[in-house]
């Protein structure tokens, strides 16, 4: 996967139509390919931009408030769903941490 192929898929699933951080929000689950996906654009993108100083804003903006989408409403999920999903999200939350170091 090249960098502008990566970004394309972190905007889409992040910020997009396609966002997982609102399908989990809103209750609709966690789409496994494609947070499979986002999580392998991150580790192009981390290794790209590592030794950068900048990072293209529309990307640090994927990330702003990323914790907000953390919290599910109850009743949504059952309990191993949740954990699931925390751990997805903790993922997410963890490579956009070395994203932006």
């Amino acid at each position: 996967m090249k960098v502008d192929e990566a970004l394309k898929i972190v905007y889409e699933y992040t910020i997009g139509d396609n966002s997982i951080l609102y399908s989990l929000r809103v209750g609709l689950g966690l789409n496994e390919n494609n947070y499979n996906t986002l999580i392998e654009a991150m580790k192009i993108l981390i290794t790209e931009y590592s030794n950068k100083t900048e990072v293209p804003k529309k990307l640090a903006l994927c990330f702003v408030d990323i914790s907000n989408y953390f919290y599910f409403n109850e009743g949504k999920y059952s309990e191993e769903e949740e954990e699931k999903l925390e751990d997805a999200i903790h993922e997410i939350s963890s490579l956009a941490g070395k994203l932006f170091e």
